[in-house]
């Protein structure tokens, strides 16, 4: 059976969801649906390694976008998509059915990266609300867990299982946690309030394998040294879901390649969220696995998507963490393969300006707010003297 939509959506998670409800604001009356693999509705994702651990009374019912209480949107949950037919502006779903579009959002996102061994209920990685309910079903006081990983999912949710009253392990390839993003000082700083409360910290070192018998998860890591423990919490990167538009004959290259407007090589096929790889405004092309972009990116795409034709200006989208009362943000180019870094000291914390061949390529807060717009601003036309950087953001 095939059945046609003027706006179909590839993927429920965020850059999806914020599309979806831009495509309405705009255009009221095009038949409009999303093809996603969860079998939840549409959600925000962050609070699953942040407040759903650290706020006991936090309102998990808020996470959910209210594009599913519009009948105007037609879900498809628990679904997965088995071609696009770039040619045909069509999809094929796993039981067949087709699916006609005159625009097509990509917004598959990605999966996580794995090492060897075979599936356990034991053994997952946090992208979902289906991994959230397995950990809060096997993380229990007096669990072990060990998180593999050291970047911000995996160091919130080492904080949040550890205040829960679990035994955690942060395994991570760095002489200290975080010190791609955060100077030495503050990585210091930083890995300091985890050992206070009591996190183990393996560094330097890559996990190779794992293996689970008699609900015990063993974990080899790549000196041969073995950990185990109840849980095993992968966080080590994410690969882009780009098969699909690869075999549509789509551009792919470290994600699906868009323009300026998230237009890929197919003038009918839009894409947004991790899996988009576009040129910045800011720091040029790129692609960012950060909450901040999937919204952004998905609003300008569903606008698009309507005729709008909306260059992406939204540059640097902004990274953040809050961990151990630790409040991280930071928009551009923040790994620590930098020239060199000014550190101003602020209003009892700090904001570093990363350097790139003279130039400032990021800004980073530790506990001081600023206007992060602001700070990109400074991106776009900084001071012609670099002594002149620490006075150009002020606390708020």
């Amino acid at each position: 059976m095939q059945y046609s939509y003027k706006y179909i959506i590839l993927g429920g998670g965020m850059a999806g969801a914020n599309a979806a409800m831009e495509i309405r604001k705009y255009d009221r009356k095009g038949t409009l649906l999303i093809v996603t693999q969860e079998t939840d509705k549409p959600y925000y994702r962050p609070p699953l390694s942040k407040e759903f651990w650290t706020e006991p009374d936090y309102p998990k019912e808020t996470i959910y976008y209210n594009i599913s209480d519009d009948e105007s949107i037609d879900i498809l949950t628990g679904t997965t998509v088995k071609q696009i037919n770039a040619d045909q502006q069509t999809i094929e779903i796993e039981s067949g059915e087709i699916y006609q579009y005159e625009k097509l959002l990509y917004s598959l996102g990605g999966a996580p990266k794995w090492i060897d061994g075979l599936e356990s209920e034991r053994v997952l990685a946090l992208r979902n609300l289906k991994d959230y309910r397995n950990l809060r079903k096997l993380a229990k006081p007096g669990s072990k867990v060990i998180i593999v990983g050291g970047g911000w999912v995996g160091a919130e949710l080492a904080a949040g299982l550890k205040l829960n009253d679990m035994g955690v392990t942060l395994v991570f390839p760095n002489e200290v946690l975080n010190e791609k993003r955060l100077p030495r000082m503050l990585a210091k700083e930083f890995q300091q309030r985890f050992v206070d409360i009591g996190v183990s910290l393996i560094n330097n070192t890559y996990a190779n394998s794992y293996s689970v018998a008699d609900d015990q998860v063993s974990l080899t890591l790549e000196k041969g040294a073995v950990l185990k423990a109840d849980i095993l919490v992968l966080g080590i990167g994410l690969k882009p879901n780009v098969e699909l538009a690869e075999a549509a004959g789509l551009e792919v290259g470290n994600g699906v390649i868009a323009n300026k407007y998230l237009q890929t090589s197919n003038k009918h096929i839009y894409a947004a969220g991790d899996v988009l790889n576009y040129p910045d405004v800011i720091i040029g092309r790129n692609r960012f696995e950060h909450a901040e972009q999937a919204e952004y990116s998905g609003k300008v795409a569903g606008r698009n998507m309507t005729g709008a034709e909306e260059v992406y200006n939204h540059g640097a989208p902004l990274s953040y963490t809050n961990v151990l009362d630790i409040s991280i943000e930071g928009v551009g180019e923040m790994s620590r393969n930098r020239d060199d870094a000014i550190i101003e000291e602020v209003a009892g914390g700090y904001i570093v300006y990363y350097l790139f061949k003279g130039k400032p390529s990021g800004i980073l807060t530790y506990n001081v707010k600023v206007d992060m717009d602001k700070a990109r601003e400074i991106l776009v036309n900084p001071p012609k003297k670099l002594d002149e950087l620490t006075r150009m953001l002020k606390p708020i």
